[in-house]
């Protein structure tokens, strides 16, 4: 894994989204097996992603971090905000609506992830 991983990341920036794509689900997995170095900034950075595809999986190793430990990344809500809005003001390439639902699971993978970390934040919650 380790032999592996320093490339694998450099894939984070390859110019095709499929790619990245596929970079971002193999550290999220290697992660599982040992923790990545700073995981946590290259998970950002491709929240960030101009293709929704590369985001959209950034969010599944946000929302296993999350349910463990919310506190912890309370500093993202605004960024989780924000792309609410822009997928429900219809930004987002039509491929990914669905019977004119603007990609309805990324919608609800950010909203459960906006609940775990508004649980005991009233002040989030809001």
């Amino acid at each position: 894994m380790l032999a592996v991983q320093d490339a694998v990341t450099l894939l984070l920036e390859h110019q095709h989204e499929m790619i990245r794509k596929k970079a971002v689900m193999v550290l999220i997995k290697f992660n599982h097996i040992m923790p990545v170095e700073q995981m946590d900034l290259k998970m950002k950075k491709s929240l960030c992603d101009k293709d929704p595809s590369v985001m959209a999986c950034a969010l599944n190793y946000f929302q296993e971090q999350i349910k463990k430990n919310a506190p912890a990344y309370q500093d993202l809500v605004n960024h989780f905000v924000i792309i609410l809005k822009q997928i429900i003001d219809h930004r987002l390439p039509r491929d990914y609506d669905y019977h004119r639902i603007p990609a309805p699971w990324v919608q609800a993978k950010i909203l459960e992830i906006l609940s775990y970390l508004g649980e005991k934040d009233e002040e989030q919650s809001k």
